[in-house]
Formats: C-alpha cells, sequence, structure tokens
C-alpha cells in the first residue's frame, strides 16, 4: 500500500495527489523510488506525530503530561507543581497564569521547528476549558516576536473569547478572527491546519470549520510566507519559553494533538480533518493510525 504524494498517471489511469493505491511490490516500489509515492501501512501510528497528550488516564501524581505517541513529554515549568497540574480541575492537566516570581507555570513540548516557509504542514488539536485575559494572549506555540530566536507559530486567545492563529517570520501574520468563540470557560475543542505548502489555514470548532472560513482553506491577511523555523520549546499556557514572563493563560487541558507534516505530504482536506476532530471529541486518548489522512 502506497500513499500518491502528487498527481500522477499509473497504468493509465490518472490518480490524484494524497491517494492511497495497492498496486503490488513491483510497481509501488519504483513509485516510491522514484520519489512518487510513500509507504503506507494502515495500521500504523500516524508517523508524523509530535505530541498526543490525554489527561484522562493519567495519575494525580504523574511529574509530567505524557505524550502517548512518543517522548516528547509535556514536563512541567519550574513554578508549575504536580498538584497543580492534575488537582487544579480534576481530570484536566492544568496550568497556572503566570505571574511575577512565578513565570514558569506552564508546559513545556519538546521544540518542533514547524517550517511554515518550506512548505510543512501543521495540526493542533486541543480539548479543554479557557477564559480569556484582558487582553488577546499566545496560549500555545513557540513563536513570540519577530527577533530571531523568538519566532515560530502560535494560537491565541483573543479577550473576545475567540482564537487567532498567528504567525512570527521577520515579519507577523495574523489569521482572521473566528465567528465562533470557542474559550469561554466551559469545554470547547478546536482545531488548527497550518499549510505552508499553499501558505493557508483554516480553524475548527467543536468538530466542524468556523464560518468565518467559508469552507475553504484561507491566506494570512498581512503576507503569504514565514520563516517560523524554532528551536525553542512549545509551550502550553504561554508562547514563551523558560524561564517564562507573565504574559500568559491559565488552561484545563483534557487532551492536545500535535502533527507536523514534511512538506511532500498533501494537505488533509476539510472533510477529512473534520472527520478526524470529530472522532478525537469521542475518543481523545485514542492515537490517529496513518490511515486517518
Amino acid at each position: 500500500m502506497i500513499r500518491l504524494l502528487f498527481d500522477k498517471t499509473v497504468g493509465g489511469t490518472r490518480h490524484g495527489e494524497g491517494v492511497m493505491l495497492d498496486l503490488g511490490t513491483v510497481i509501488e516500489s519504483q513509485l516510491i523510488a522514484s520519489g512518487d509515492a510513500a509507504s503506507a501501512n494502515l495500521e500504523m501510528l500516524h508517523p508524523y506525530y509530535h505530541f498526543h497528550g490525554f489527561a484522562g488516564d493519567q495519575a494525580s501524581d504523574d511529574s509530567v503530561f505524557y505524550d502517548k505517541s512518543g517522548i516528547n513529554h509535556a514536563v512541567r515549568g519550574a513554578n508549575l507543581s504536580v498538584s497543580q497540574l492534575w488537582t487544579t480541575v480534576p481530570g484536566y492537566a492544568s496550568t497556572i497564569d503566570p505571574a511575577p516570581s512565578l513565570a514558569d507555570s506552564v508546559l513545556r513540548i519538546p521544540a518542533i521547528n514547524f517550517d511554515y516557509s518550506g512548505g510543512e504542514k501543521l495540526i493542533v488539536w486541543m480539548l479543554g476549558k479557557w477564559t480569556p485575559e484582558g487582553s488577546d494572549t499566545g496560549m500555545i506555540g513557540d513563536g513570540y516576536n519577530t527577533l530571531p530566536g523568538q519566532r515560530g507559530w502560535q494560537i491565541r486567545v483573543m479577550a473576545s473569547g475567540k482564537l487567532q492563529p498567528v504567525l512570527r517570520g521577520a515579519t507577523s501574520g495574523f489569521g482572521g478572527v473566528l465567528i465562533s468563540t470557542p474559550f469561554n470557560g466551559t469545554l470547547r475543542d478546536f482545531g488548527v491546519v497550518l499549510d505552508g505548502q499553499a501558505k493557508k489555514y483554516c480553524v475548527w470548532v467543536d468538530g466542524a470549520v468556523d464560518p468565518f472560513f467559508s469552507s475553504a482553506y484561507l491566506t494570512f491577511s498581512n503576507g503569504a510566507d514565514f520563516d517560523t523555523r524554532s528551536t525553542n520549546t512549545v509551550n502550553i499556557g504561554s508562547v514563551t519559553p523558560a524561564p517564562g514572563d507573565t504574559t500568559g493563560i491559565a488552561t484545563s487541558i483534557r487532551a492536545c494533538v500535535i502533527l507536523r507534516l514534511p512538506a511532500s505530504y498533501p494537505v488533509p482536506t476539510l472533510a477529512s480533518m473534520t472527520v478526524v476532530f470529530k472522532q478525537l471529541r469521542a475518543n481523545p486518548g485514542k492515537l490517529l493510525l496513518a490511515s486517518a489522512f
């Protein structure tokens, strides 16, 4: 079984990019060798996982928020205790709003080094409870400025309770503000897909594409390309790496899923991602397989 990386004619039949085919060992090996396809074992774990955390099956004295897909566990900042992580809101992994002398009260996942300019795709899905701050605040990401060493991506909570993705390169790119309001203190989920190949993005709320997008990926409002490569940790509760600062937000996380797709991997369709996000909401601890998209 293979997945086509580009539109391709095989045996006189035209197949689209991303299609999975069972063509036999010889033809499949030739297509993989020529760079036109990748092997697709549908029963294996999705190969481009970065993190899959689920609070529902962790003990209240676990020291970290475990990555069920691998070893990129989310570690506690120096000012976030085990008790604060698990008992602030039982059944959730929680962070504390950073404050003076307690700035590192967030969770930190190893660096993802997402390359938007290079055509990679980033998928982030979260299930939890969040209450907006008095001003727009970065909630998860690794980029917080346009200076070298501070660039990257972030998802921020608007003071209105809406969501906005942000890209930080030499300049900043701001996504449109949603119609939905996912941050209102109740249990909600959202999904964000950033497509560095087409320079577009889309946002889902509670398993549906937000009406702002009219069922299509859209471009960022102020620029098409941003160099988001970063060695900073991916941070939950803030977007600044350790030792942090006072800019952040308290979070209660039921689940967090992050995947980074290479430039050669086709961006999933809106329909396929809608199915994935609905399935994650129904079973947020179940790992995604290669067959998901």
